[in-house]
């Protein structure tokens, strides 16, 4: 933590109104949305330690939420490049816990059931910074705050077939997967998917269903489908919502859609399969997002990694709409 708290007082000069509210929490003015136009006293940015004893920027005000490698990127990107490079080196040297920390950590409550295969890999929380599927993870820009949900499996094929006997035939030429798991409401393992880190591999993603007649969805055991909630097409464009599922079959189990679900599918208006998708949802009455010109990219991921749309939240919910409303806009958007 004190390589985070150099950096932040490196960044500090950058920053309007900026204070320390105790000893690990900052406050300042947010420089992501300028805070409050009206009103130049108000500060709403804090940075705050987050469990996995690294730091977290929130803002009350736009309601954006980041890591602080992230946050300094934003912010200034030599600094950035710095404070990696720092951090880098020092994820080699050797940490050694004391025995009230190794106390701890065997008393954490585990966060799956016993017999869960996912025992057997590391999370990508766990992972030393300069390990090959972090450095994926960061390049793709996922929440610090979701690399727990995520897994890395040095050699895929044997580890599914250790849960699966002879799923794979062969297990020659295994490869390393990033493992996005399905979990039930109980937080009970049914299924995952395995993310090639290969760009110019044949199956990018290769889904495995474990129980019969489970629904493809993931984020069940976190998305509270009681409130507002989104669901999107991809995993990993699920982890840059606060409350979200992802149909990870293309298509969803209507039986998990409530008057509280908003469609979100990606941004592509010349596609005939996502407006007919889009025009079915409509059919049904549901509501959806339909994205407005100025957004370019194709899925939330770019959105916010290319475009920097840090803001993704609130334009989703701007652009919610129903009934005759979204079968205008769906014309006009399929028309762009």
């Amino acid at each position: 933590m004190w390589l985070d708290q150099k950096y932040i007082g490196l960044v500090s000069s950058r920053l309007e109104r900026f204070r320390r509210v105790s000893n690990k929490t900052y406050n300042f003015r947010c420089p992501i949305c300028g805070d409050s136009h009206r009103n130049k006293s108000k500060a709403r940015g804090f940075l705050f330690p987050s469990d996995d004893g690294g730091y977290l920027y929130h803002c009350h005000n736009c309601n954006i939420t980041m890591g602080l490698p992230k946050f300094i990127e934003t912010i200034d990107n030599s600094l950035y490049k710095e404070y990696s490079l720092e951090k880098l080196s020092l994820s080699g040297k050797r940490q050694v816990k004391s025995k009230v920390e190794l106390f701890a950590d065997k008393m954490k409550t585990p966060s799956f059931v016993k017999s869960s295969p996912l025992r057997e890999l590391n999370k990508i929380s766990k992972l030393n910074w300069n390990h090959p599927a972090k450095i994926y993870v960061e390049s793709r820009e996922i929440p610090t705050k979701a690399h727990s949900r995520l897994f890395y499996a040095p050699k895929f094929k044997k580890w599914v077939n250790s849960i699966v006997p002879n799923k794979f035939k062969s297990v020659d030429h295994d490869e390393p997967r990033l493992i996005i798991p399905f979990l039930d409401e109980e937080k009970n393992l049914i299924g995952f998917q395995g993310r090639s880190f290969d760009p110019n591999a044949n199956l990018r993603y290769i889904t495995i269903m474990l129980q019969e007649g489970k629904p493809k969805i993931f984020g069940l055991d976190t998305c509270d489908r009681n409130k507002l909630h989104y669901i999107v097409e991809g995993p990993i464009d699920c982890l840059f919502l606060s409350n979200a599922i992802a149909m990870a079959g293309g298509s969803i189990d209507w039986s998990y859609v409530n008057e509280n679900s908003v469609f979100v599918y990606d941004n592509e208006p010349r596609s005939k399969e996502t407006v007919s998708k889009i025009h079915k949802v409509y059919e049904k009455n549901h509501k959806v997002c339909i994205w407005p010109e100025f957004v370019k990219s194709k899925d939330i991921n770019d959105m916010i990694a290319k475009e920097r749309l840090h803001n993704i939240e609130d334009i989703i919910s701007s652009n919610i709409s129903q009934g005759l409303e979204a079968k205008l806009l769906i014309t006009a958007w399929s028309r762009t």
